[in-house]
């Protein structure tokens, strides 16, 4: 969003030898116009089938103004497509781009950066044809298998050569949705043979969403520019809201990599930051939060006005005492800040001594340990250890079993269920009709499930790059790669039998999504070794977009209306998971990694937790069979002893307002 603009809307650096003149870098925000008429009086030319197919306006965005292009198809011929670019050639280039606004994925569009652009002859004339354009593009699809009701819909990121006819030969690729509502900053960079492209969410610009390379020598040189083409045959349209152009030489970036300098200059930006991943397992509580905000400039930042919200909850006194206004400042939070074994959602807000630029930084991250993963106390159900023959299980300790990096077998053959083979419609329900649903079954390899160690995310010039965001302690000793549930579309299910100690614990869904989508928890009510099981709905995970799959959340058990729901459970239970999700739309669009059950004392979500002890010194600890209910602001705990002090841990200031007796247990409730 835009919050501050320069006075300058394009801006020619040139460096003078003798001759000729060299065209160093062009920008430009559109603040200064009102019309494609004064748009191509500043050296800008569309490129399109007929112009007369194609609208450019120049809507307000934030302080400024964006550019709005909008294509028409020519009916029953040709596709919607329009380009805008300007006539400077570049051997070597960076070209650069924020998408501001776009129908989602509801609209099966390209929004493209043109590298080396030239036509078949390899020459830029006057009024280029689209149809004849060829060069390296970088391509944001934003709903990649159509717009159609039942469609696919998810987005992916691409370098591509394009050849005359709209030709394209796909280099790199990434399975990425954006999500509407914010802006996104894509570029591309050309040097010699070899290219990159990256993808910045404005709401972080400590690293990339997203980084592709690719090698390729069709193209020597050419023109830059930028262009909305549709993807859905002759009948679709374009309409896309762009910002912040930039084309150059070399890479004008004034921030550290991988971060990147905010469009707008002169803004405050979150450079550094801990937890340094945008999505981050196990962070240790005693670290806090740490980040090292800039300008870039002489323009001081605020030091006052930095909020960082945890939870929606302002802990910004947490980062006192402020620094003074500067051009660049540290913060870190006090000790203390942050809880044990809590889920976060934080955001930190900036804005310079003025109140006019701004900007967020968002991020998610939980601080439990992997010493409290494997606590007898809390249940943790890997997604690919589902039943098998038939409604058989493992009891616990389950082993780990697979394959190492190097393919050397751990366990298997009966010890852990690796290769163990499920059977359909008792142990597992998948719409596949070949092992892994035609992708992969790493794991169970006689299964439909789609299984798979590592992420495959990213195809590029490095090949196809598989990682885990995270490697527990038990695998890490056995140099064992996790394994995850992949390609788990709607309608399919999974079941898992466990012996629970008796407890209420909350539920959560380790899981990376580039859609939302919906997974619901049910409990097996019927004989799990026999077809047509009945079933009783506990619960849902409602799994947000997250970019990319290979992006990991907790997503908590609720409620149809998003409360927590609380699960009652003991000893034997068969539990499944199902993919309620659209049919069709949201095929694809999440792996599993594995369900943590959590004693419902525990501070969890958003961070309440209940202590007690026999004296009022203490030492405190977790209050053993406390039950919290979130949403009422009230924990129930059995009696024990004939005295107790309690008290509330909390990620925000709460007080305790009452406590009263019933029966056995005592009522505390909290504001």
């Amino acid at each position: 969003m835009k919050t501050a603009r320069t006075s300058v809307t394009l801006a020619l650096l040139v460096l003078v030898l003798a001759a000729p003149v060299r065209v160093i870098g062009q920008s430009d925000n559109f603040d200064s116009y009102s019309n494609t008429s004064q748009f191509t009086a500043a050296g800008w030319k569309l490129s399109a089938l007929s112009p007369a197919l194609v609208t450019t306006t120049f809507p307000a965005i934030g302080n400024g103004k964006g550019l709005r292009i909008q294509a028409n198809p020519v009916p029953g011929s040709a596709p919607a497509v329009g380009l805008w670019y300007r006539t400077n050639i570049y051997s070597d280039f960076y070209v650069a781009m924020d998408i501001v606004d776009w129908p989602g994925t509801d609209k099966n569009q390209a929004v493209v950066l043109f590298g080396r652009l030239t036509d078949s002859s390899g020459n830029l004339p006057p009024n280029l044809n689209p149809a004849d354009a060829q060069g390296i593009i970088c391509n944001y699809d934003a709903s990649q298998y159509g717009e159609n009701s039942g469609d696919r819909r998810q987005g992916q990121f691409q370098i591509n050569t394009v050849s005359p006819g709209f030709v394209t030969v796909t280099l790199a690729v990434a399975e990425i949705t954006f999500v509407p509502g914010r802006s996104y900053r894509i570029i591309l960079q050309g040097q010699g043979s070899t290219f990159k492209a990256q993808a910045y969410d404005l709401y972080d610009l400590t690293e990339p969403l997203v980084t592709l390379t690719a090698d390729d020598s069709a193209y020597a040189s050419g023109a830059c520019g930028f262009l909305g083409f549709s993807r859905q045959g002759n009948t679709g349209t374009v309409d896309a809201t762009l910002d912040s152009y930039y084309a150059g030489v070399t890479d004008p970036n004034a921030a550290p990599p991988p971060a990147l300098s905010h469009p707008i200059p002169e803004t405050p930006q979150v450079v550094t930051r801990t937890p340094t991943n945008r999505f981050t397992n196990l962070h240790p509580a005693p670290s806090g939060i740490n980040f090292t905000a800039s300008t870039f400039s002489t323009n001081a930042i605020n030091a006052s006005a930095t909020k960082l919200y945890l939870n929606d909850v302002d802990v910004s006194s947490s980062l006192a005492p402020f620094p003074s206004n500067g051009p660049s400042l540290t913060f870190s939070t006090a000790a203390g800040t942050l809880a044990p074994n809590t889920l976060y959602s934080a955001r930190i807000e900036l804005q310079d001594a003025g109140g006019t630029r701004k900007s967020t930084n968002t991020f998610w991250f939980d601080t439990f340990s992997d010493a409290y993963l494997t606590n007898s106390a809390v249940k943790t159900i890997e997604a690919e250890d589902y039943n098998y023959d038939g409604g058989q299980f493992q009891g616990e300790p389950i082993p780990v079993s697979g394959l190492t990096a190097a393919m050397a077998p751990v366990n298997g053959n009966g010890v852990g269920y690796f290769d163990l083979q499920g059977m359909p419609e008792i142990d597992y329900h998948d719409s596949g009709t070949q092992n892994g649903s035609g992708l992969s079954a790493d794991y169970r390899s006689l299964d439909y499930v789609g299984t798979q160690q590592g992420e495959a995310e990213v195809q590029d010039g490095s090949g196809l790059l598989l990682s885990n965001d995270t490697q527990r302690s038990q695998y890490a000793a056995v140099d064992l790669p996790e394994y995850q549930v992949r390609r788990f579309d709607p309608g399919e299910w999974m079941n898992y039998t466990r012996v629970f100690s008796a407890s209420n614990y909350y539920a959560y869904l380790r899981a990376g999504t580039f859609g939302a989508t919906t997974v619901e928890l049910d409990s097996v009510t019927s004989d799990a070794s026999q077809t047509n099981q009945t079933t009783k709905a506990l619960g849902i995970f409602a799994a947000p977009n997250l970019f990319m799959r290979s992006n990991y959340r907790y997503i908590p058990l609720t409620d149809a209306s998003g409360k927590p729901v609380v699960l009652s459970l003991s000893g034997t239970n068969t539990l499944r998971l199902t993919n309620v999700g659209t049919p069709g739309e949201d095929v694809r669009k999440i792996n599993l990694n594995y369900i943590l059950f959590v004693p419902a004392n525990a501070a969890v979500g958003n961070g309440i937790a209940l202590e007690s002890a026999s004296v009022v010194t203490g030492p405190f600890s977790n209050a053993q069979g406390a039950l919290a209910d979130l949403v009422n602001k009230s924990i129930t705990v059995p009696l024990a002893g004939n005295v107790a002090f309690y008290r509330i841990r909390a990620v925000s200031s709460v007080h305790i307002t009452n406590l009263r007796l019933s029966g056995q247990t005592a009522v505390i409730t909290y504001e």
